[in-house]
């Protein structure tokens, strides 16, 4: 007798489960991929991080080399050059404008038409009324000039007791490295350029405040250095100030005289250059740019510094050779003790003492 086949297995029917209405196409969210490319930018990326990624990814001669003209023609490849080649367009137009600025301020200067018998002797009245927007007036010329760089070198070079004649609006100080500074003062003798100079130490050097010296007064009345000093300064920086003294060489020999014997005198000057047809436009365009400013800068610095009888170690020359770059030190034998200077000539009434009188030991030197 056949077999009757069995019955096939029976399974539970699970419940339908109910599907979501599908969203229109513009509503929907794209869904995550698993292995998608990451972001050319993460939140936490530096801007140093990003531009060395974007540096990375420039155009190399090697990977032209590589590629096939096919590759050369394709429409990334072409994307990526325009992209790279916006770079040297900005870079060109760049300094084109500031040439054409450097230009335009140069013709005014050339066709300005001052007497130099209707300038005063003294012209520190230019510096007090030019304090607040100083430096937005010359950031453009030292830039073409490359100045900012030459500022930090030697500011960078300061160390032990520094004492900077002419600080102005206090161009160096961001360049300072104070930690390898005992004392620095800081003189000139316009007094709104020195509230900017103080203003700007407390911005990037504000932990060493009550190792600086503010001194308003000019620089070839006797220099008084701090307590702990009274050897002479280890550092004597200038940068552009001979150019707005009257008396220059003896603006030198007073700094000469509050140096140590082995100490060094860094100077920064701008003045004649190596060429005539060069020299001749200073001489023409300087009565108009002291008028403006406060500054000849058709002084002759070597016959200056001849003068001065100041010994030379180093001397650079740099922009056709209107800079200069001085590395001096006092001769043997001229440095004066504080108290014949102070017994020698009384002490200007328009000297303003910082905060910490400069007769007396600071607080801070309990813990040197």
């Amino acid at each position: 007798m056949a077999k009757l086949p069995k019955p096939p297995k029976s399974f539970p029917v699970k419940p339908a489960i109910p599907t979501r209405r599908a969203l229109p196409l513009h509503k929907q969210t794209p869904r995550a991929q698993p292995h998608a490319e990451p972001s050319l930018r993460r939140p936490d990326q530096t801007p140093k991080e990003a531009w060395q990624k974007v540096w990375s990814a420039r155009p190399k001669i090697s990977d032209l080399q590589r590629l096939s003209d096919a590759e050369l023609k394709s429409a990334q490849h072409q994307a990526k050059l325009r992209r790279w080649r916006q770079w040297p367009m900005f870079g060109i137009g760049l300094v084109a404008f500031g040439l054409g600025m450097y230009g335009v301020m140069l013709w005014a200067s050339l066709s300005s038409d001052v007497d130099f018998k209707d300038l005063p002797e003294d012209l520190s009245d230019r510096f007090d009324r030019e304090a607040e927007g100083y430096d937005e007036k010359v950031d453009m010329s030292e830039m073409l000039l490359f100045l900012t760089s030459k500022r930090k070198k030697l500011a960078e070079k300061a160390k032990g007791h520094v004492l900077e004649v002419a600080v102005g609006t206090g161009r160096n100080i961001p360049y300072y490295k104070t930690k390898q500074c005992a004392t620095v003062t800081l003189l000139d003798s316009s007094g709104p350029m020195l509230a900017v100079a103080k203003r700007k130490w407390n911005d990037t050097h504000k932990e060493y405040f009550s190792r600086v010296f503010f001194k308003q007064q000019s620089a070839v009345d006797p220099i008084v250095p701090p307590y702990g000093a009274q050897d002479g300064y280890d550092t004597v920086i200038q940068t552009m100030g001979l150019c707005s003294t009257p008396e220059p060489v003896k603006l030198l020999q007073n700094i000469e005289r509050s140096t140590k014997e082995d100490g060094q005198i860094l100077l920064l000057e701008h003045g004649k250059s190596h060429y005539e047809w060069l020299n001749d436009m200073l001489d023409k365009t300087a009565p108009a740019h002291a008028d403006e400013h406060g500054c000849w800068w058709n002084k002759d610095i070597g016959k200056i510094v001849e003068k001065s009888g100041l010994e030379v170690v180093d001397i650079k020359r740099y922009n056709f050779g209107t800079t200069w770059w001085l590395e001096l030190k006092p001769r043997k034998g001229t440095r004066q003790s504080v108290t014949e200077i102070v017994a020698d000539v009384q002490p200007s009434p328009s000297i303003v003492r910082s905060e910490s009188p400069a007769t007396e030991k600071p607080w801070w030197s309990l813990w040197r």
